[in-house]
């Protein structure tokens, strides 16, 4: 007895231009997504600096945390469209 299991063949990619084509498309779905974050960010941000009063350590730390988010969203956000447009050296994340 095999331990495989087996696929219906109508599912499954064959040629790397099918498997090309779904990567297209879930690199395509990405652009909204991570224009909502990158929005959503900026709005937390803005909430925080109204939010987050003082200069304890815990006010600068969670200030600190909010804006590492928004700018790593935005390196993002600049990542995906220069690979849109074939650039190489895109910014990362981190």
């Amino acid at each position: 007895m095999s331990n495989l299991v087996t696929f219906p063949v109508e599912q499954r990619p064959f040629t790397e231009a099918e498997i090309d084509k779904l990567h297209a498309e879930a690199f395509r779905d990405l652009e909204s997504r991570i224009s909502d974050c990158v929005l959503m960010s900026t709005i937390a941000l803005e909430m925080a600096e109204r939010a987050i009063e003082g200069r304890e350590e815990k006010h600068e730390k969670a200030m600190f945390i909010v804006f590492e988010l928004v700018r790593m969203l935005k390196r993002l956000k600049a990542g995906y469209h220069a690979s849109w447009h074939g650039e190489s050296g895109t910014p990362s994340c981190d």
